[in-house]
């Protein structure tokens, strides 16, 4: 028996049921229970129905299934703009404690976690408290420090802003950064929050790279001063990259500067890139040359110049761990012909800004993940009005059916809808939590005269194209629009590819059609009809995507390898600037 049938089950036993429901309730009026008297929860207006029944039934000493009943029958669904003006009390300048204190959650966040901005322009701040004492539960980073080898995570802490709060003008009573949630996860363990000048001088325990490395903001400088560090090193086994793109990135990066590199390993000196003054005498000071290792990497060559060159830089390598489901899922493929057959790619759990939906699922499987969070996820059956009266609770959802996961978390957000959409698969056999696979975002849909395609359907006839003959072509990375340039309007492909165009690469329209059409079966019929035309195919020049992500990182101010390429490119400022860089049409 294969572990998918080991491990999800198609149906649940009554125990596995009331199991998941006593520890969902239970987790749920904890929540309420700490959140209750927040600034927040005692004065938006989206909550005066929920409050005026809580009042209504004794106030906080009513029993718990009355708690309960009063929540979801009367909490709504909610977005970020029911958050953003209380959010926006911590840009006051002076920031009084008084006014923010207790505003979501109790006490004083632990940091802001920035949203990458992917669906629009500008990225969402969100406040994220200290949870893990209240839980009972000890605080552990991603890495162990005395770890032997270290971690290869390519992590930037830099943050975009800190927040100062005061108890009396100019008695700073707390400083919180503002960075990206991965950044936090090397910060928060070492208690290093923003006094960054005070430890650039310390190794980083358990990581291949010193601190100071990791507060560079600027993409390629980043990169290549990563690349310095871990190719010094023979030794490093385990490899952490927020999503799989930017590790192709990466790799581009030390094939593009790959001759830089060796003459810096060789010679000890750092390279002459942007943005490191304010840590290069750290990073020389942890830097020496090593003239063996130089030899031995030139021997080598660079990326992309032999077979089996991930293994035969770092001999001891055994995993890279990344986010490589979703719209992550098209690179895949290149990632696993970088590492070869001996380095395991795993997944790291299904994750936003906003909180944790669940965790990977089966090791082998990396767009399969089971519902396990300390929030509390509520599903929103995409088929059905969005309304708080259609959430379905873990215990009631389907095999087969597509949900939007709905959050109520611990930092203070009320029935959140995430707008991403997943597909039940299953169930846990042991714990009965559904087991899902992420299926795109509600945003990212092509809607056409007599139709839509969503994004599980673009992404799913990319993946089938990537399975054809040779002589079409293979796509690493995409994205996609209405193009409305003829009539009938069809979906357009900006495609940036993992190889050259095969001689058949005129079949692909077609080919890419078919595969749709084996998805939505509509498609067919609306193209026989002339409604829909051929969807059409222009490739880009090869690192589009990747400069499109350090265009949106600089303009968004997020955290480097923080941003997605959508699946649906929603901004006509960002097709405009794609369109610039066409090199054909298919």
């Amino acid at each position: 028996m294969d572990t998918l049938r080991q491990c999800v089950s198609a149906t649940r036993t009554p125990e596995a049921l009331a199991a998941l429901r006593e520890h969902t309730n239970r987790a749920l009026l904890g929540i309420m229970r700490d959140n209750l008297g927040t600034k927040y929860a005692s004065q938006a207006a989206l909550l005066a129905g929920f409050r005026a029944a809580v009042s209504a039934h004794g106030g906080t000493d009513i029993d718990a299934n009355t708690m309960l009943a009063d929540f979801r029958s009367h909490v709504p669904l909610s977005t970020y703009d029911a958050y953003k003006p209380f959010v926006d009390k911590f840009e006051a300048r002076p920031c009084k404690e008084e006014d923010v204190v207790d505003l979501f959650s109790p006490g004083l966040p632990d940091f802001f976690a920035v949203s990458s901005a992917t669906s629009g322009t500008t990225p969402k701040i969100l406040p994220k408290y200290k949870h893990y004492a209240r839980l009972g539960r000890p605080l552990h980073g991603i890495f162990d420090p005395n770890g032997t080898p270290p971690l290869a995570g390519l992590i930037c802490t830099s943050y975009r802003d800190v927040k100062e709060i005061e108890s009396a003008p100019g008695q700073v009573v707390q400083r919180i950064p503002v960075c990206a949630a991965t950044g936090i996860m090397l910060r928060r363990p070492l208690g290093w929050y923003v006094d960054d000048e005070t430890q650039m001088s310390h190794p980083l325990p358990g990581y291949a790279v010193p601190w100071a490395a990791t507060v560079i903001g600027h993409i390629p400088s980043f990169f290549i001063i990563h690349a310095l560090f871990f190719l010094t090193r023979r030794d490093l086994a385990h490899f952490a990259v927020p999503f799989a793109t930017m590790f192709v990135d990466f790799i581009r990066s030390m094939d593009a500067q790959w001759d830089v590199l060796v003459s810096c390993i060789r010679d000890g000196t750092l390279p002459d890139v942007q943005d490191i003054d304010h840590v290069r005498a750290y990073l020389q000071a942890r830097f020496t040359a090593d003239p063996t290792r130089a030899a031995e990497l030139l021997d080598i060559g660079p990326p992309f110049s032999c077979n089996g060159w991930f293994t035969r830089v770092w001999p001891s390598a055994r995993v890279l761990m990344t986010v490589c489901s979703g719209p992550f899922a098209s690179v895949v493929p290149k990632v696993r012909s970088i590492l070869g057959p001996d380095v395991a790619l795993r997944g790291v759990g299904y994750r936003a800004s906003e909180g944790t939906v669940g965790l990977t699922h089966d090791a082998t499987k990396l767009d399969e993940f089971v519902l396990k969070t300390d929030d509390i996820v509520e599903f929103l059956d995409v088929s059905r009005d969005e309304t708080h009266e259609q959430l379905c609770q873990a215990w009631e959802v389907e095999v087969g059916k597509h949900y939007e996961p709905v959050l109520t978390t611990r930092d203070g957000l009320w029935r959140y809808q995430l707008g991403d959409i997943i597909s039940i698969i299953g169930f846990d056999a042991e714990s009965g939590a559904p087991v899902f696979t992420h299926s795109g975002r509600r945003s990212f849909t092509i809607h056409l005269a007599h139709a839509q395609i969503t994004g599980e359907e673009l992404l799913t006839a990319i993946q089938a194209l990537d399975t054809d003959p040779e002589d079409v072509l293979h796509v690493q990375e995409f994205t996609t629009v209405i193009d409305d340039r003829a009539v009938p309007s069809t979906v357009g492909f900006f495609a940036e590819l993992a190889g050259p165009l095969g001689p058949n690469a005129h079949l692909a329209p077609q080919r890419l059609f078919d595969a749709l059409v084996a998805t939505n079966v509509k498609l067919k019929h609306l193209q026989a009809h002339g409604k829909m035309r051929l969807p059409t195919i222009r490739i880009v020049e090869a690192g589009t995507f990747a400069a499109y992500r350090r265009l949106k990182t600089e303009r968004a101010g997020v955290p480097s390898g923080q941003i997605k390429v959508p699946l649906v490119l929603l901004q006509p400022e960002m097709e405009a600037w794609i369109l610039e860089r066409v090199v054909k049409a298919l």
